[in-house]
């Protein structure tokens, strides 16, 4: 007796689907969903509130290699002059243990007291233990009004 089973299959596995194009319902629900993630970037980058600090509030920022650590907005923030036009802004707490940070203006890093990490002054690790950089925040000097100008997140 010959119990053989014959099994067919089907070669055609991958079935294209019919192309379709857009209907007006389809294009119009796209467009409001652009339209949507636009404004929801818009908001984002409002969020980003552009302050302002009278270097007359900050007396060790007036000259090069000031620096002093500012609560504004409830967070801590490192402002370092860098040079004569420019000023950074930094999370001044380590990204290893959360120790306050310093600025030595001879080596122009910043540096954590507690287990040594060192950081350039765009926030990136020089020397470990620390392996995350340190939050940056945009600033700038403006000479003609005498006051820094940056933005907090």
């Amino acid at each position: 007796m010959n119990d053989s089973i014959t099994c067919c299959k089907n070669t055609n596995t991958h079935l294209e689907r019919p192309r379709r194009s857009i209907d007006r319902r389809g294009m119009l629900s796209r467009l409001i969903a652009l339209v949507a993630a636009f404004f929801a970037g818009v908001r984002s980058v409002q969020a980003q509130k552009r302050l302002a600090l009278s270097l007359d509030k900050a007396e060790k920022l007036k000259n090069v290699g000031g620096f002093t650590v500012l609560k504004i907005q409830d967070k801590e923030i490192l402002f370092i002059r860098d040079s004569e036009d420019k000023i950074r802004a930094v999370n001044p707490v380590c990204s290893h243990k959360k120790c306050l940070v310093t600025y030595t203006h001879e080596q122009k890093r910043i540096v954590c007291p507690c287990h040594g990490s060192n950081y350039d002054l765009d926030g990136s690790v020089l020397k470990g233990p620390s392996e995350k950089p340190l939050q940056v925040y945009e600033a700038e000097l403006d000479l003609q009004k005498s006051r820094i100008i940056f933005t907090v997140e």
